[in-house]
């Protein structure tokens, strides 16, 4: 944000785009014919555009973006399920990476990492609560492994936005 406390008109073009490319990817994604092994599972690409946000504009505007996505995903290609397994897992993830991010500790790819793993994991434990199964607990594991690795994919195509973004300004 700029000195004067007011968005520029480039800030805020480029946070709507991030907002844009987010549903985008979470279509597509919906789209591709990939047989998952768990039902519910996706690559989790939507959260490029978030993770590029917490860097770019900080922490406020992740989130704004993440909640816009969710909510418009859910109403448009989802359920009641889908929105709050969506909002719970995108909400921690969000509060997470930011603040591995204050800590400037950890890389944008790391803290892309996390941020995938809380996001399973919260969602696997809100699954077992909405759902009644308890059992879910046994997808953690496999849960984990895959939250790093998409988190990484993630977070190394977001970074490479971030630099492009940062050489254009």
């Amino acid at each position: 944000m700029s000195n004067t406390g007011k968005r520029g008109t480039r800030e805020l073009a480029l946070c709507g785009m991030l907002a844009a490319m987010a549903m985008v990817f979470g279509y597509i994604e919906s789209l591709l014919p990939i047989p998952y092994p768990f039902p519910g599972m996706r690559l989790g690409f939507a959260n490029i555009a978030i993770i590029a946000a917490l860097y770019l504009y900080g922490p406020r505007d992740a989130f704004i973006i993440n909640i816009i996505r969710i909510v418009l995903s859910g109403l448009l290609f989802g359920n009641f399920n889908t929105f709050v397994l969506g909002f719970s897992g995108g909400m921690v993830s969000t509060a997470v990476m930011s603040l591995l991010k204050k800590t400037n500790k950890l890389n944008i790819v790391a803290v892309s990492a996390v941020g995938g793993v809380c996001h399973n994991i919260t969602q696997v434990a809100v699954a077992m609560i909405l759902l009644s199964t308890p059992t879910l607990i046994f997808m953690t594991p496999i849960f984990i492994v895959l939250g790093v690795i998409t988190g990484a994919v993630c977070g190394v195509v977001a970074r490479l936005f971030v630099k492009h973004v940062n050489k254009t300004a």
